[in-house]
């Protein structure tokens, strides 16, 4: 905006301005060395005078870094500070001090005066760029006195800030009216808004885009100026721009690169099956005859890649043809490049369930075909066997293993709904799972699932239909069953095992009296928002989902459950998350308390209250199955799950700076890892016996709600973090006595009072 000879001759004067300045009483020369050269250390950039710009702008912006000292240097210069002045301490002990910091040399950064000089015009232009035209400034380097450390300090003087007089776009006189609208809409700067060349090349950019959504292909602006009041306070923006003429598009030409299987002689024998024309067409936002869009060309390859068959996607103009001879044309090219159609292998699993978090870990055979019939569809057949939830190894509870055969069918962009692309995406399914020896559940079934993409605009932006029909049998159980009767001391234990085995038994029942194929069909629905800018490890934004789901068979119910989560930055590598999930299981009759094992609610684990091992978390109310003498009687509780669940989470995130003088490989796992502080809150309610479920009061909500709080380490992985948390309950309702944790609750630091889990991926 301004002409370079100006900007320097302003920055010269303001730097020889500064330069005539006094030192600041609160600054003397810096203080007397620790080691060689310590008197030029920087350990402080700081800032005065600033009004109305943030110190965090001119930071971005200066190149002047202070050391950043490891916690070991640190150390190292504390003691040795203290006891350099104590004539008993062993000369040995400072030589080993000493050398520590001479090791760690490289951590130090020292005052640069041509580098704080080109940090003082770097200053001085951003503060003109942004309309602070009579801004001056000077610099001072010695020890500051509040702080006692070697400071680089700024003192700014930013003057008044100019203002924005008048605002001219020239060169879209000659648009139609609803284009000339729209570009009226994308125009936030007004008369008045103070002066920033970033605001103002934000703006012209969102003109262009605005042209460019309009079919006006090659428009661009040609000159933009800057007119000065002779005061400095108001400002006169002109811009021209050139916007050519409208292009419609004219033809589509689909270009596909097909990879080829090259025998050992060298030649070719077979091409990856080619994707369909119409199939590659349907992922296209424009079409011939419309407008040129530079935002639909955009998503367009976005949905192409998308499809996960191609290696790489282009779409760009090749030229002009004629459409008619009132408009110009352009002719669009659609290059897409095939990836390797299959693959096949056998991989170790450590994976984490989609609804409860649980950390699996098995062994898998997998094969993939990436274009099965001609449209991108996928295929996969894979078979398994997985530990389940590992973190029970460290919680003493018997692992559950499954054995899992699966073919996957996912059709991408299969139809539309309404102009939003539908995909199907289907699973026939066996699984053999162990629970308590000898009982095991076998389970057959089929699931379909509709993900429909809904409008970036809107709040929530997915939308997901699914429909699952399954056939459970209890093998086993009788067994199962049978061994914890015999174990009973008396009719209340024997009331016990009835109330745990009563949700297989009515299952046993359904198969053997009703005689029914079906043990469950389940219509349900997902509507998601996902506003976060990393699904894997967000730093920021919010993700929302709500689901319900009918059940009909075995047993009849609502499910329905809400889940939320915010991500929040307090400063630079410290993050705050929150969590919120509710759920909740409405029995259409109340005598039959049958719930599929995966559809029930769980509490405690690595995902949920962490201060409890996987699973055990019941209501003292309305969860606990009882003994004669009030005792907790744990019988498999892993098998019998709860109607209710409330959870609320908080964490505080920290990732660890990069060691500046570290090797590489060291440095790169310190810039990895991480620290989390972390409270859970919850519980789960209703426990689904014909006696449990309906007890749970409002009341009971807080009251019984165990308060857990912990610390965990964080290894980043590409598939997220590799965690490890440690809980203890604050609050435990559970407990007879000692609820609170500084209640005279007994061996408190004892790990009977501390929870281990580990996971992939952050709790929420």
């Amino acid at each position: 905006m301004f002409s370079r000879a100006t900007l320097i001759l302003c920055t010269l004067v303001f730097v020889l301005h500064a330069a005539s300045g006094q030192d600041d009483v609160r600054f003397v020369r810096p203080g007397q060395p620790v080691g060689p050269q310590q008197q030029d250390e920087l350990q402080d950039v700081l800032f005065f005078g600033l009004r109305t710009v943030r110190a965090e702008e001119l930071l971005g912006i200066v190149s002047s870094r202070p050391s950043e000292l490891s916690l070991t240097r640190r150390m190292a210069r504390y003691f040795s500070q203290a006891l350099s002045d104590n004539a008993s301490t062993p000369r040995r002990m400072e030589q080993r001090l000493e050398q520590i910091q001479r090791d760690l040399a490289d951590e130090l950064r020292y005052y640069d005066e041509r580098r704080a000089n080109e940090d003082s015009v770097a200053i001085l232009e951003y503060l003109l760029q942004n309309g602070y035209r009579k801004a001056s400034l000077r610099k001072i380097f010695g020890r500051y006195k509040p702080t006692g450390k070697n400071t680089l300090a700024f003192i700014v003087n930013e003057g008044p800030r100019s203002v924005i007089d008048a605002i001219y776009y020239l060169g879209l006189d000659r648009l139609p009216p609803e284009v000339r609208q729209r570009v009226d809409n994308s125009r936030s700067l007004t008369v008045g808004s103070p002066f920033s060349e970033a605001a103002l090349d934000a703006e012209i950019q969102g003109i262009l885009a605005t042209l460019k959504r309009e079919g006006y292909y090659a428009a661009d602006t040609l000159r933009a100026a800057v007119g000065l009041s002779k005061d400095f306070v108001l400002d006169t923006v002109a811009v021209l721009f050139s916007t050519g003429p409208r292009y419609r598009i004219a033809r589509i030409d689909f270009i596909e690169n097909r990879l080829r299987s090259v025998s050992a002689d060298g030649t070719d024998t077979s091409f990856a099956p080619s994707v369909f024309t119409e199939a590659r067409s349907r992922q296209l936002e424009f079409a011939v005859g419309e407008w040129y869009n530079a935002d639909k060309v955009a998503q367009s390859r976005l949905n192409l890649i998308a499809l996960g068959t191609f290696d790489n996607v282009t779409i760009d103009t090749v030229g002009t043809a004629s459409l008619n001879s009132n408009d110009s044309t352009l002719v669009m090219r659609v290059f897409t490049k095939n990836a390797k159609h299959y693959d096949a292998g056998v991989d170790l699993l450590l994976y984490q369930t989609a609804i409860d978090n649980y950390l699996n870990f098995g062994v898998g055979l997998t094969a993939l075909h990436r274009n099965l019939l001609g449209s991108a569809q996928q295929a996969t057949a894979s078979l398994q066997f997985a530990l389940q939830d590992v973190s029970r190894v460290f919680q003493q509870q018997t692992l559950e293993t499954e054995t899992l055969a699966r073919f996957g069918f996912i059709w991408p962009s299969a139809f539309r709904i309404a102009g939003l692309r539908a995909a199907i995406n289907s699973e026939a399914f066996y699984s053999l799972r162990r629970l308590i020896d000898p009982f095991r559940l076998e389970s057959a079934g089929l699931t379909v699932r509709v993900p429909v993409p809904l409008h970036t605009f809107t709040f929530f932006n997915g939308f997901e239909g699914s429909a699952a029909f399954e056939r459970q049998i209890p093998r086993g159980f009788q067994g199962a069953r049978d061994d914890a009767l015999a174990n009973a001391q008396n009719a209340v234990d024997t009331l016990n095992v009835e109330q745990t085995f009563l949700q297989f038994s009515a299952l046993d029942r359904f198969l053997s009296e009703e005689g029914g194929f079906l043990t469950g069909t389940f219509l349900g629905f997902t509507i998601r928002g996902e506003h976060r800018n990393n699904p894997v490890n967000p730093t920021s934004g919010t993700f929302t989902s709500m689901s319900a789901e009918f059940g009909w068979g075995a047993g009849k119910f609502w499910r329905v459950q809400f889940f939320n989560t915010t991500y929040s930055p307090v400063r630079d590598r410290l993050i705050a998350a929150t969590k919120v999930r509710l759920g909740h299981i409405f029995l259409i009759n109340r005598d039959n308390t049958y719930v599929p094992l995966e559809r029930q609610f769980f509490a405690g684990g690595a995902a949920s209250i962490r201060s409890f091992a996987s699973r055990q978390l019941h209501d003292p109310t309305s969860g606990l199955i009882l003994t004669d003498d009030n005792r907790d009687q744990l019988i498999v509780n892993n098998i019998l799950g709860s109607a209710s669940l409330l959870e609320l989470g908080f964490e505080l995130r920290y990732t660890l700076p990069r060691p500046t003088s570290w090797p590489d490989i060291w440095a790169t796992f310190v810039e990895r890892s991480g620290f989390t502080f972390f409270v859970d809150i919850g519980n789960a309610y209703n426990r689904l016996t014909p006696q449990l479920y309906g007890r749970m009061r409002l009341n009971d909500l807080y009251e019984g709600a165990v308060v857990a709080s912990g610390l965990g380490y964080r290894f980043e992985t590409p598939v997220g973090p590799f965690r490890i948390d440690y809980a203890t309950s604050v609050y435990d309702p559970l407990r007879p006595d000692g609820r609170f944790v500084f209640s005279g609750r007994e061996n408190l630091m004892g790990f009977r009072n501390w929870q281990l889990s580990i996971g992939l991926g952050h709790a929420f």
